[in-house]
């Protein structure tokens, strides 16, 4: 009878576990997607007032910075994603970034979500709309209509999608320095941050 009760107990348990991370799962993806949601309309808002009120210079630096910053944050996210705990262990001896490199593969779903998907569609808006801009001011839509914009628009998405191609595998080959650097840029800004909450004291 223990024994059977004992099981019982452990089913249980496993049972609310089970619930527990299905819950944790919906709340996230629920936080994402609304996050996604208000991040994309800033996006768009902050694209249309730079890209209007700027010259061909400044949308042309723009998006090769978004396409960059997009195919960078691409290749974190598949880094974390194809990373273990083993292969990050050599950087043991640096305790604070070995800590956010742990932090970062124990929740490698949500930080490929937020770099190849939230980040990545943010950089996409922000590059559709500098392509936009540039084909505008360049005076070519009146020249070639619409088609101009189709490949302005096709060679951005051909840069963007080339870049990420080209990074994928230098990031799962050598995930652990990817996932390390990572943390070490995170441990600035986290430094940075305490400090000025200590100064605000």
């Amino acid at each position: 009878m223990e024994r059977k009760n004992r099981c019982k107990n452990i089913d249980k348990r496993r049972a609310q576990k089970e619930r527990a991370k299905i819950n944790i799962a919906e709340l996230w993806v629920i936080k994402i997607t609304i996050f996604t949601f208000f991040g994309a309309v800033i996006c768009s808002f902050i694209s249309q007032i730079t890209t209007s009120k700027s010259d061909i210079i400044i949308s042309i630096m723009l998006l090769s910075f978004m396409i960059l910053v997009s195919i960078i944050f691409d290749g974190i996210g598949l880094s974390v994603a194809s990373c273990s705990q083993d292969d990050i262990k050599k950087y043991s001896r640096y305790t604070k970034q070995y800590k956010i490199a742990q932090f970062l593969i124990k929740n490698a779903e949500k930080v490929n979500n937020i770099c190849a998907d939230v980040i990545g569609d943010m950089c996409g808006i922000l590059s559709g709309a500098c392509g936009a801009s540039i084909v505008v001011q360049l005076n070519l839509h009146s020249q070639g209509g619409h088609w101009i914009t189709i490949i302005v628009s096709s060679v951005i998405a051909a840069i963007t999608v080339g870049g990420k191609a080209s990074l994928k595998k230098v990031a799962v080959k050598n995930s652990a320095e990817f996932v390390f650097m990572s943390a070490r840029i995170i441990g600035i800004f986290i430094t940075k941050k305490r400090k000025k909450d200590e100064n605000s004291r």
